[in-house]
């Protein structure tokens, strides 16, 4: 994996759901900007996914390739659902959800990068 993007992709899921934590707290239900926010980290995650199926494809094998497999679907389909839920449901549990969505995208990337580091 490329360091650099797996830092990026910790680094806006955190902010992400570090904000919608703050909406939650506040009261307040995620708004356009909010779901802006995360359609980019679902973005990084998907660069992030073809890179290591590159990756794989070019030799890399860590000790763990299913799990680093499973990691990565659920890291792709979690902002997904995490997001219809909150469209869905327009209470302030729908930004807790998000903050939860968020946080489980970023220690998913950090337990992908010390699967990755037995490669």
């Amino acid at each position: 994996m490329i360091d650099a993007l797996a830092a990026t992709v910790i680094a806006v899921a955190l902010l992400a759901a570090g904000w919608t934590a703050l909406l939650a707290f506040r009261a307040r239900l995620p708004r356009r900007g909010t779901l802006g926010a995360l359609a980019l980290v679902e973005l990084l995650v998907l660069v992030q996914a073809v890179v290591a199926v590159v990756l794989l494809v070019r030799g890399g094998r860590p000790d763990g390739v299913a799990a680093f497999l499973g990691y990565h679907a659920t890291a792709v389909l979690t902002l997904p659902a995490g997001a219809a839920w909150a469209v869905a449901d327009r209470s302030r549990w729908s930004a807790v959800v998000l903050t939860v969505a968020g946080l489980t995208v970023a220690v998913l990337t950090v337990r992908m990068q010390q699967i990755w580091a037995t490669a």
